[in-house]
């Protein structure tokens, strides 16, 4: 699709114009503060997350598995400071280039996934989910914007892709030792589906794969 596109971002259905708003309102306003300035975006598509990221004093690497995304990136965000990567997140490898996908080394103090998830079929979903919150340090920070149906059984009936989460799913990035600090919404959309802003946390000293922390049933509070 990035390729057929032509470098006409209108063609890309999933792209927005600047950085995402709950991104930068998050950014203003950050629940939780990062430990450090190391920042992953997975999903990166055409850069606008990363860059925003990069203007605000982090140093980001920004990852997609589509090297002609990266490429577009690299070309619309010459001028920001960014280190763009082709890299799967779901099969780990050597770093990657710009032919071949590959591993991001090391872990983020801030890690944001912005609707890479629910581009996904339900069968991998939660290996990436999964694999997301593992990127996250001792001490840091992941934020995750997505669209939620109302329950699991509107999940499952909804067109696609992107296909919304039920709300069930977001205890996956719990999996890997993460704590739930917000869940922040919106008014839902006419379908009933609702676009969420979430923030976790990796409690300091806890290595990636530890066993879930608290945090669970913490309310969905509006925005």
């Amino acid at each position: 699709m990035y390729r057929a596109a032509g470098r006409d971002t209108a063609q890309v259905p999933w792209h927005h114009v600047g950085a995402h708003p709950l991104l930068t309102d998050w950014l203003e306003q950050p629940v939780a503060t990062p430990p450090g300035r190391r920042a992953l975006v997975t999903g990166c598509g055409l850069g606008d997350d990363a860059a925003a990221l990069a203007v605000a004093g982090y140093e980001v690497t920004g990852v997609d598995i589509a090297p002609s995304a990266i490429a577009w990136a690299r070309r619309r965000h010459r001028r920001t400071d960014v280190d763009w990567q082709v890299a799967d997140l779901l099969a780990p490898g050597d770093t990657g280039d710009d032919s071949s996908p590959g591993e991001v080394a090391g872990d983020a103090d801030l890690v944001v996934e912005i609707g890479t998830v629910r581009m996904l079929p339900g069968v991998v979903r939660d290996a990436m989910m999964d694999a997301v919150a593992r990127r996250v340090a001792p001490g840091g920070v992941l934020v995750v914007v997505t669209t939620l149906a109302k329950d699991a059984e509107s999940a499952r009936h909804a067109a696609g892709p992107p296909w919304p989460q039920a709300p069930s799913e977001l205890a996956v990035y719990r999996g890997p030792g993460l704590v739930r600090l917000a869940l922040e919404h919106g008014d839902p959309d006419p379908d009933g589906t609702v676009q969420v802003r979430a923030t976790y946390q990796r409690p300091a000293g806890t290595p990636p794969g530890a066993a879930g922390a608290a945090g669970e049933g913490l309310p969905i509070v509006p925005s």
